[in-house]
């Protein structure tokens, strides 16, 4: 029974996102949805929707990709996913090491707070995989000043379609926009400001990707 005028409990929200996907039961979901049980197991999600065994953030992320559902709000429900703060690290403009992974961790500057809430009117990607970092140079420019910051999504490893992803070139870190050849996998990494030349490669997993750019902050002044 999907409740209403109240937040549901942990459960009950399992229950009503099993019921929209048109399964009758957990036994049903499980034999639509598990992969055969590479995702979950019966026992567990059997667990998990009767409120036997509650929900951790991994779990919770596996059912709401399922659900097509916030997982936060699977996880807590209404109230705590409004009230729930979050941190994302403000990381130093940095370079990459020679063999071009980049430590974000020791180049820790500062937090950006804010709501869930707030967070997920601009993105979903889970905040632990989110970095704020600045910009030095023009080479975006309109779309990316010098000085502004770009939240970066650094679980995208590879360019997944068009898009303005940070990349690890040589020693630097870049900012650039990227287009995909679908048809030969091969990729052009650009600079909206035209004064600066493309760059092109055969193959878009052959490029160092560090992440991909989710939003920015424009620095007014």
């Amino acid at each position: 029974m999907i409740c209403s005028g109240k937040d549901l409990e942990q459960s009950e929200r399992m229950v009503s996102c099993r019921i929209k996907l048109g399964c009758r039961d957990a036994m049903d979901f499980y034999k639509k949805y598990s992969q055969n049980g590479k995702l979950f197991s019966y026992p567990k999600y059997q667990k998990h929707e009767s409120g036997e065994r509650p929900l951790n953030e991994k779990s919770a992320i596996t059912y709401a990709k399922i659900f097509n559902v916030d997982w936060i709000w699977l996880l807590h429900g209404d109230k705590k996913h409004q009230e729930t703060t979050i941190s994302i690290d403000v990381v130093d403009t940095i370079a990459c090491c020679g063999n071009g992974r980049v430590n974000f961790n020791t180049h820790i500057i500062g937090q950006q707070m804010m709501t869930v809430e707030t967070l997920h009117q601009i993105t979903t990607v889970h905040p632990n995989n989110i970095k704020i970092l600045k910009v030095v140079g023009d080479s975006m420019e309109p779309t990316i000043s010098n000085n502004d910051f770009v939240w970066v999504d650094i679980s995208c490893r590879a360019p997944t379609g068009d898009g303005i992803y940070l990349f690890c070139i040589g020693d630097m870190l870049v900012v650039k926009r990227v287009q995909i050849n679908p048809f030969n996998n091969s990729i052009q990494i650009l600079s909206d400001n035209p004064k600066y030349k493309p760059i092109e490669a055969d193959n878009y997993q052959s490029v160092n990707t560090v992440g991909r750019i989710i939003s920015f902050t424009k620095m007014i002044g």
